[in-house]
């Protein structure tokens, strides 16, 4: 028989009890090396985020050749515009308010090139008033690498499950644009073009609309299908963004006798990738078709209402569905990643991406289900066209 693990706890009991000599010294010099050789970026500000101390890893991940680069600069130095206003404003009500901020973020190196973190800013105190930060990033490269393979092997499942949408959509104008060919080659070769020229107008409109409908489908499946489609950023018309989003699948859900239901309240613009929230659209609305049961008897519903929140400055999307409502113990457990109740026909990452999306643009989703209704409420920063 083996040994018997000796506890942790009678080991250090056992261990001699001596006086460490850094502690005894004013310059602290253990504490000094542990900060300079840390493998994570560690950065120091003033209360108004202006850099102090920086460690070698911090220049490292920054590219900055030596700490004089950048002691002194704002910590704006580094932002760059991939990063929401919503996001930098709620870390810094959080820290100035005493608080520990942790969140995720881009941002830029001295070369251009994009830096994604995991950063958490504590205050440091003097006397009960807040002095300066302390920050503490860690390189989130390789996660978001295996993040943007996830979302992109997400839109491939999506766009499986939508193939017998994009072939209605491909055929219906189809058959309508044969048929109304038809009818104009026999009208050119006919001896009565003035009785159907009316006709033959109509006709040949009907032609160019199906085209634009196929052409419409078939430019946006080729750009939703892109695989660096997911990390360009624009301003997005919200409208614009439904509108695509009901491209691929609104057929789908009509000829399943559910009724779709758009308010909103004025134009509104969002800044952020288009296919990334798109797909977020895509997850629920997928969600909702499968929820509901061939049988039920009562009016199937998606309902979609956009507000502005003016304190704020958010857009607030609700969605709901009543089919039939999610049961509590799954409810709480919906935005976790590989949790699904559809069995094999589900991977359980479209809602665990589309949260992470979400708080990517500085945004966040939540979702409560009451008596067979399900409600998504999205919130996003808003912002408006640039001037011409």
């Amino acid at each position: 028989m083996g040994r018997s693990p000796i506890p942790y706890v009678a080991i250090l009991m056992e261990m001699p009890t001596y006086e460490s000599p850094y502690i005894t010294q004013s310059s602290h010099p253990l504490i000094e090396d542990a900060f300079t050789q840390s493998d994570y970026a560690i950065n120091i500000t003033d209360s108004m985020g202006a850099m102090v101390k920086v460690n070698e890893a911090y220049l490292r991940l920054y590219k900055f050749s030596s700490e004089a680069d950048i002691l002194g600069k704002n910590h704006l130095f580094i932002r760059s515009p991939i990063t929401p206003d919503n996001l930098y404003k709620n870390m810094w009500n959080t820290i100035a308010s005493g608080k520990v901020w942790r969140g995720e973020m881009t941002n830029c190196a001295t070369d251009g090139s994009d830096v994604f973190i995991h950063l958490t800013i504590s205050p440091i105190r003097r006397g009960g008033e807040i002095v300066g930060y302390m920050g503490f990033s860690i390189n989130r490269e390789q996660q978001v690498l295996m993040e943007r393979q996830l979302f992109h092997a997400n839109k491939l499942v999506v766009l499986g499950t939508l193939g017998a949408g994009l072939a209605h959509e491909l055929n219906n104008p189809l058959a309508s644009i044969l048929l109304d060919a038809e009818f104009l080659r026999d009208f050119l070769k006919g001896a009565h073009r003035a009785e159907y020229q009316e006709a033959a107008s109509s006709a040949a409109e009907s032609v160019i609309r199906g085209a634009e409908r196929m052409r419409r489908v078939l430019e946006h499946l080729l750009f939703y299908s892109k695989k660096d489609s997911g990390t360009a950023t624009s301003t997005i018309s919200l409208r614009q963004l439904l509108d695509d989003s009901f491209l691929f699948i609104e057929r789908q859900l009509t000829s399943r006798g559910i009724t779709i239901d758009i308010e909103m309240d004025g134009e509104y613009f969002v800044s952020g990738n288009r296919t990334q929230l798109e797909s977020v659209i895509h997850n629920l609305l997928g969600n909702s078709r499968d929820a509901f049961s061939p049988s039920t008897s009562t009016a199937k519903r998606i309902s979609i209402r956009s507000y502005f929140v003016e304190m704020e400055q958010l857009v607030r999307l609700e969605y709901w569905d009543n089919a039939g409502g999610i049961q509590t113990d799954v409810l709480s457990r919906i935005f976790e990643p590989f949790f699904t109740t559809k069995g094999g026909d589900g991977t359980g990452l479209g809602l665990a991406i589309s949260k992470q999306i979400i708080a990517e643009h500085g945004g966040s989703i939540e979702c409560e289900s009451v008596d067979g209704t399900t409600r998504f409420t999205i919130l996003l920063p808003a912002t408006r066209l640039p001037k011409s």
